[in-house]
């Protein structure tokens, strides 16, 4: 059985977790004193430009600036005889926007395509190969050869299109931006047709499970462009990138064939697709200037010292759509697999494009079913809703809000409740009747499933998980039989270790060390999605010689991933049992949102020994003792610190009072921990001196 259990009862923080069968998949939690700025869409003005990184810095009223990356810009914004209010309306021409929007938005074309693509002779394939070769240029020839024979090549391509956060995948991709590539936003208007306003925004994106496509023959695969490879996974309905597939057929060499038409789809308008190209980077300062307005959307909160992540393709999404106001393409999202579906909703996307004005759209899982007037129906509305953003920016003076996402109860019923969850059980009245009105308007065939816990246990208690929260809070988490897993986040990286205990499962050590692996693949899956853990992770697999156990532990790997909406690159095992892989950070993390860093050990966790630090205050009081221009050198210390100078130094602090005809005096400090100490010059009247201290000898007063 699935619950989603939501503990509001606490003004200061609200709690949110998915339950199945009794163990807790899933945590949720939001802070009332920390403002989230994920999906909302700001007017915001250009403060610096920085080209040596080809980003820019735009203040959009949060407490720091946003990064935008020069790729998440409109190259609109480069044209200076083009208004802000023009981009918003649309009246300008866009390009095709960034690649990893291309591959959700690339749709394959209708039907009767569909069907003669698949029905079309071999020979005709060998022409589109002469075709798709004399298109190409040398250079690109010879890169995409390169890149197809060295998949480490693949691995430098795709980073090189985005940061660890996106792109495509080593041997899983679960895109959480399918759907929503730039976030989740809602509007305060009432929506009209009686629908609520959180309901604008419920189209957060669901994970994919992506069927690995057999590559064919190596040279058309050459002949290719990663563009063209990630628009025909998304044409197949569900693809990975080039450099999954590689991955992923090292890894399992079952793959089934690719579809017949993969890689071969068509445009919207009936062409032959052209093999193309990345699309052209422009440098930052060309794109924009300093003082310049400009509309961005937060598509990733900000991380310690940095700033949220900006970008300029905005997207609103709806019950059944996504709009994309910066982009004029449509399309059906890949997470659509039936093929009968998926060529009745691009009928429909076929005529409902040509009412679009030019502003894309993307069908997205919940239209599943939906009629034409009920896609109609919501593009309008959509459509109205992105009015009232070009109004506000019209007449807003940066920086200002012009659109503010959904809390997080809201946020958390719109994207995460499905059919699947048996029961939602709330322990706050006010948030169950808001909860209440909202399936009740969207989904009223699920209102039975919404329950009111009104017992005295809390509800966390009463269904026993707040023991597994508080575990979350732990480094170590010990599994069943024995064997553990510690994971230990740093700001550059997340490394995991598993060690086997006293798990002893095996005959021999290689036995033992595959065994104990694939027990902790699960776990530690479970672990990184609920700590929210991104960037790079770096899994310490127990070392195993045998090539078969390192791909068995791969599979098991990948497998477990799959449940995963996060986009995730994942690697290969070394020879050092390490596997790397990279998940998509979308927000602060767990440990970043309910801890701080430790004033003692600044987030270290380790603090000095006392005797080493004793020592340390002796040599720099060995140095200050012969400076001039006082009387009497105090020493403010933690009382550890004051009891070992007194008790195994006090010797030596008198033989350098005689020596100098200076008074040496130690104080302790409570408040102090054993790193802090300052210094204190006195006069002989006893008040207060400055005296310069060298810098060369490393001591602070």
């Amino acid at each position: 059985m699935k619950r989603m259990l939501v503990n509001a009862n606490d003004i200061e923080e609200c709690r949110i977790a998915i339950v199945e069968d009794g163990v807790l998949q899933e945590l949720h939690v939001e802070l009332a004193d920390r403002e989230s700025y994920l999906g909302n869409i700001y007017k915001g003005k250009v403060v610096n430009l920085e080209p040596s990184i080809g980003a820019a810095f735009i203040s959009f009223g949060g407490n720091k600036n946003g990064f935008l990356h020069a790729s998440d810009v409109v190259p609109a914004y480069a044209d200076g005889s083009v208004e802000l209010i023009d981009i918003l309306e649309g009246n300008v021409e866009f390009d095709d926007g960034p690649d990893n929007i291309n591959a959700m938005l690339d749709d394959d074309d209708e039907a009767e395509a569909d069907e003669a693509e698949a029905d079309e002779p071999k020979a005709d394939e060998s022409a589109d190969e002469s075709a798709d070769e004399s298109a190409d240029e040398s250079a690109d020839e010879s890169a995409d050869e390169s890149a197809d024979e060295d998949p480490a090549a693949d691995e430098a391509t795709d980073e090189d299109e985005g940061d660890d956060d996106h792109g495509g995948s080593n041997g899983v991709s679960n895109g959480v931006d399918e759907d929503v590539p730039n976030g989740v936003v809602n509007d305060t208007d009432d929506p009209p047709n009686g629908v609520d306003s959180a309901e604008a925004s419920a189209a957060e994106p669901e994970g994919e499970e992506s069927s690995p496509p057999k590559r064919k023959s190596r040279r058309r695969g050459r002949r290719r462009s990663k563009k063209d490879e990630a628009a025909a996974s998304s044409e197949d309905g569900g693809g990975e990138s080039a450099t999954g597939a590689t991955a992923r057929q090292a890894t399992d060499k079952a793959a089934p064939d690719r579809n017949k038409n993969s890689g071969r789809g068509r445009r919207r308008g009936g062409g032959r697709r052209k093999v193309e190209g990345r699309r052209p980077r422009y440098p930052i300062q060309d794109l924009l200037k300093k003082g310049q307005e400009i509309v961005v959307q937060i598509t990733k909160e900000g991380i310690g010292a940095k700033g949220p992540t900006l970008t300029t393709y905005l997207s609103l999404p709806g019950r059944s759509l996504v709009l994309m106001p910066s982009l004029p393409k449509c399309g059906v999202s890949r997470k659509i697999e039936d093929d009968r579906e998926r060529r009745r909703l691009k009928r429909i996307v076929k005529d409902l494009d040509q009412d679009a004005n030019g502003i894309g759209f993307i069908v997205r899982t919940a239209g599943i079913g939906k009629s034409a007037q009920d896609l109609k129906r919501d593009l309008e509305y959509l459509r109205k809703l992105w009015g009232v953003v070009v109004q506000r920016g019209r007449v807003t003076r940066p920086p200002a809000p012009l659109y503010i996402e959904s809390d997080l109860v809201l946020r958390t019923m719109r994207d995460l409740f499905s059919s699947d969850i048996d029961e939602v059980v709330i322990d706050n009245k006010d948030v169950y009747s808001r909860v209440y009105d909202f399936i009740d308007k969207l989904m009223p065939r699920f209102l039975d499933r919404i329950s009111y816990h009104d017992a005295h246990s809390p509800v966390f208690h009463a269904f026993g998980i707040e023991g597994g929260v508080e575990e979350l809070y732990q480094p170590q988490i010990e599994m069943k039989h024995g064997s553990s897993i510690v994971i230990e986040q740093t700001e550059a990286l997340v490394a995991i270790d598993v060690n086997s205990g006293k798990f002893k499962p095996g005959t021999s050590l290689e036995e033992t060390a595959h065994r104990t692996n694939l027990e902790a693949i699960p776990e530690i899956v479970r672990q990184v999605r609920l700590r929210d853990l991104g960037g790079v992770v770096i899994i310490d697999f127990i070392d195993m010689t045998e090539e078969r156990h390192r791909r068995s532990v791969e599979r098991k790997f990948l497998d477990a991933l799959k449940g995963d909406r996060a986009r995730i690159n994942v690697g290969r095992i070394s020879q050092f049992g390490m596997l790397e892989m990279t998940r998509q950070r979308v927000g602060p993390g767990l440990m970043r949102t309910v801890f701080h860093a430790c004033p003692t050990c600044k987030g270290t966790s380790f603090v000095r020994t006392v005797q080493s630090k004793a020592l340390s205050v002796m040599r720099a009081v060995r140095a200050l003792v012969r400076l001039p221009g006082y009387a009497t050198l105090e020493i403010y210390a933690s009382p550890a610190i004051a009891s070992f100078l007194d008790n195994n130094k006090r010797r030596e602090l008198t033989g350098l009072e005689e020596d100098t005809q200076r008074r040496l005096l130690t104080h302790p400090e409570v408040s102090y921990p054993v790193d802090v100490v300052h210094y204190r010059f006195l006069k002989a009247d006893g008040t207060e001196t400055q005296v310069a201290i060298p810098a060369g000898l490393g001591v602070h007063a």
